[in-house]
């Protein structure tokens, strides 16, 4: 491990990381770089959040069924309560999957060691998606489930929105509009290979190449579509662009060679221009959003500590100015 500033480089990969990293850099994707991006080619990729629904479901996990703000969710409670600083605290997960697939079977695994290991209860959003909607449509959804949780939370002053990849920018966009509508702020951001830039044909070619799965030129053939309504995105079209002051305190995390990386790493510095607390971890051999791996991957379940470690000093650095 190496800290420069905020960032801390991660360099011990364990066997079952490269295994993963070799795999779908091998198989999955050569598969997404030559799957159809049409309806139909997304409408068998949603398939993926109900296969996931079949397979065992966590254990000493309470599973709840929910709408929040008309959106369909899922809160996920561990037996285990929070003392300190995350007491009364809960966590709003937006699941990733470039905002075409994946839902809350696929991340059951994480919300799950989220809520053990934070003690707070995770409330999973399944947001609408391509192609029933665009980014817009996607943030509409998050920001309804956030407002309805500002209502019904134990202690709406903290709230952490969280996410993975797509899920990222949405937590990042309800941190941004909840300042820019003068409502409650949440607490701080969580993102695994947050996706911060909508415009990542910006980034040198040679580098986004280097993902172990993600094919930019999905991204590309993907990137109208994100965009083109019917719902208009609120403030800026990426979070990069936002003002950090707007933002909330930030934890994030991705992999050392990802579409992600760079626009992680330029949003670390906007964080720490504007003297804005950021924390990030970089982590070698891992592939996109490793974290969602839950349980099954060392180095995940590390991220997840770490992350947790960084909510409660936050929280807890929070009551110490209020009081």
């Amino acid at each position: 491990m190496r800290t420069r500033d905020s960032t801390v480089w991660h360099w011990n990969v364990s066997p079952r990381a490269r295994f993963i990293f070799a795999v779908t850099r091998t198989f999955v994707k050569p598969a997404f770089t030559y799957w159809p991006t049409s309806d139909r080619g997304i409408r068998q990729l949603e398939k993926l959040d109900a296969l996931a629904d079949r397979l065992p479901k966590p254990k000493n996990l309470d599973i709840e069924p929910l709408t929040m703000g008309g959106v369909s969710c899922e809160k996920v409670t561990h037996p285990r309560r929070a003392t300190g600083a995350l007491e009364g605290a809960t966590i709003l997960y937006f699941h990733g999957g470039g905002f075409i697939f994946c839902g809350l079977a696929t991340h059951r695994a994480l919300c799950g060691l989220l809520s053990a290991k934070a003690g707070v209860p995770v409330i999973s959003v399944r947001y609408r998606q391509l192609p029933e909607g665009s980014i817009g449509t996607s943030v509409v959804d998050a920001m309804a489930a956030y407002a309805a949780l500002l209502e019904t939370a134990e202690d709406p002053n903290k709230i952490v929105v969280a996410g993975d990849s797509a899920g990222g920018y949405l937590a990042m966009k309800v941190a941004e509009i909840a300042a820019l509508r003068g409502i409650t702020r949440p607490a701080a951001v969580v993102g695994y290979s947050p996706l911060l830039n909508v415009d990542l044909e910006e980034h040198d070619p040679d580098f986004m190449k280097r993902d172990a799965y993600l094919p930019m030129s999905q991204v590309e053939k993907l990137k109208d579509r994100w965009l083109n309504g019917p719902d208009n995105i609120v403030g800026e079209q990426s979070p990069i662009n936002a003002d950090p002051k707007l933002l909330a305190p930030s934890f994030l995390v991705c992999a050392e060679y990802e579409l992600m990386r760079p626009d992680v790493e330029i949003m670390t510095e906007n964080f720490i221009k504007a003297e804005q607390t950021v924390e990030t971890h970089i982590w070698s051999g891992q592939i996109h959003a490793f974290p969602v791996i839950g349980k099954a991957l060392r180095e995940g379940r590390t991220i997840v500590d770490l992350s947790i470690a960084f909510l409660e000093r936050t929280l807890a650095s929070k009551r110490q100015i209020s009081a």
